[in-house]
């Protein structure tokens, strides 16, 4: 009889045991789930979390594509939808190197998406910080590059000028960079040249692309570049010679039949600073007219006032030999 109670009493041991231990498991899995979070806090590269809704995936690569998705989903909206949905996106991204900071190349990729999305929204500081992270996480990749070509349009436009030149000239030294790369940075770099009023060093970028430039368009670009430097310069005679070197330059390619053939005779026909010329022509022209009326008019007013003043003089003797007829009469 004494028996039952004393297995009862091992029995209630035992499951008191498990829940105890059942509890610290419980316990160590919550710490480990919670441990990742409390290093992001910490850490001194800490990013904003992902945003609630957004679920972890098991892959960069399908955290990626979530990412798009959400992008994707901006199309057609507007207005207070659409800068929600930017934000969603942008969270999106980001939650890709919370999820799976050990993968330098998803997480390059998706900071240089997030950056295009916050550049679009106009808020260029975020958009900086997130190309920089593309920057120097992207090595080995595509996106470290055209992180590095949008920090620097960022500092264009933003009249930082000298960081944007240092920027541009970075790209074309860069290893990783593609000859179509370089000779984007060189023309871009150029135009920061011009805008820091070094037209020297605007032409010598630029004449090293239309001479030497993998791409036939850039080399289009750079000798349009060149000319309508010149007219703004005022020297109209220089920027037509340079249109007219840059046919004869693209003179065999652009004879090609073929779909390049094609783009570099419609870019040859588009040339901006052919507008510009003769637009500066046209004006230098009517300037010259305009003088010309000016000096006639000058001409006819003095000779105007010349013949006022003979007609005058005419009226005077006039007056006057009559004058002397009166006074023979009386004196007769």
């Amino acid at each position: 009889m004494t028996s039952r109670p004393l297995r009862t009493g091992r029995s209630t041991f035992r499951l008191r045991a498990n829940a105890a231990a059942l509890g610290l498991a419980l316990l160590s899995m919550g710490a480990l789930c919670t441990a990742p979070a409390r290093a992001d806090s910490t850490s001194k590269d800490a990013r904003p979390a992902a945003h609630a809704s957004i679920p972890r995936l098991d892959t960069a690569k399908a955290q990626l594509a979530h990412a798009a998705g959400l992008k994707k989903a901006m199309s057609g909206t507007e207005g207070d939808a659409r800068d929600a949905a930017r934000k969603l996106a942008i969270e999106a991204y980001r939650s890709v190197r919370e999820y799976f900071a050990g993968d330098a190349g998803a997480c390059a990729e998706a900071a240089f998406r997030a950056g295009e999305l916050l550049r679009a929204g106009d808020d260029d500081a975020g958009a900086q910080s997130e190309f920089a992270i593309a920057r120097d996480r992207g090595t080995g990749t595509s996106f470290q590059v055209r992180a590095m070509m949008e920090i620097a349009h960022l500092d264009r436009r933003g009249k930082r000028l000298e960081k944007a030149l240092d920027g541009y000239e970075a790209v074309v030294a860069a290893d990783a960079a593609t000859a179509r790369q370089k000779d984007d940075a060189a023309l871009w770099s150029g135009r920061v040249y011009a805008d820091l009023e070094r037209p020297k060093d605007a032409r010598r970028v630029w004449q090293r692309v239309a001479d030497k430039g993998d791409d036939p368009l850039d080399r289009i670009r750079a000798w349009d570049m060149m000319a309508s430097l010149l007219v703004d310069q005022g020297d109209l005679e220089g920027a037509a010679g340079t249109l007219e070197k840059c046919r004869e330059a693209l003179a065999e390619v652009s004879q090609e039949e073929s779909k390049l053939g094609e783009r570099v005779r419609t870019a040859l026909a588009s040339m901006h600073a052919q507008d510009e010329l003769t637009r500066a022509v046209e004006k230098r022209h009517d300037g010259a007219e305009d003088a010309k009326g000016d000096k006639k008019e000058r001409g006819a007013g003095k000779g105007d006032e010349h013949g006022t003043d003979k007609s005058k003089q005419r009226g005077k003797s006039k007056k006057e030999d009559k004058k002397d007829d009166d006074d023979d009469a009386r004196a007769r």
